[in-house]
This record gives C-alpha cells, sequence and structure tokens, in this order.
C-alpha cells in the first residue's frame, strides 16, 4: 500500500512524504530536489506509534523504533489511522 502525503501540508509543498507498507516493514521517502531520503523499519523494529490529529490541519505520525523517532506530517486522520491499523494487523 501506498499512502501519500498532501501538498498543502508545511514542508511537503513540492515533494510529498510517501508511505508504503511492504511485507515485512514501511519504507517512508522524502523527496528532494538534489537529493531524497528513504528509510526503512521493519515491522518488529516498530515499538509504537504515536499520532496527532488536531482539529483542523493534518496529522503527525511518529514511529517509535528501538533506537530511534521518526517524524512524518501531512496525512488525513482517515490516512493515518488506517496507517496505523495497517501496521498493527502485520505487526501480529
Amino acid at each position: 500500500m501506498k499512502y501519500i502525503s498532501s501538498r498543502l501540508s508545511s514542508g511537503n509543498k513540492i515533494f510529498p512524504t510517501e508511505i508504503h507498507i511492504e511485507a515485512t516493514g514501511i519504507k517512508i521517502k522524502e523527496p528532494g530536489i538534489y537529493n531524497s531520503k528513504s528509510t526503512f523499519i521493519a515491522f518488529i523494529d516498530i515499538v509504537s506509534i504515536s499520532i496527532d490529529n488536531p482539529l483542523v490541519g493534518y496529522s503527525t505520525l511518529t514511529f517509535f523504533t528501538n533506537s530511534t523517532t521518526h517524524v512524518v506530517t501531512g496525512f488525513t486522520k482517515n490516512q493515518s489511522e488506517e496507517i496505523n491499523s495497517t501496521i498493527l494487523e502485520k505487526k501480529r
């Protein structure tokens, strides 16, 4: 599955962030003009997920792993809840 952040959110004006849910984990792609950043997180390494859904605006997802924290912004409330439920389902 592939989820793309909104271009209207902060930090995603030209190149929106993408979350790809794969068989063994998630890939977070943050494209840029000269370089892009791609991070793979295995489902086993995800300790918890925090979702900040403001009343107005876009959600912020925070993926807590054993050693780091990955923050992704610009997804709708429905997208963030679907991402969370899919990851929790695949972790089982």
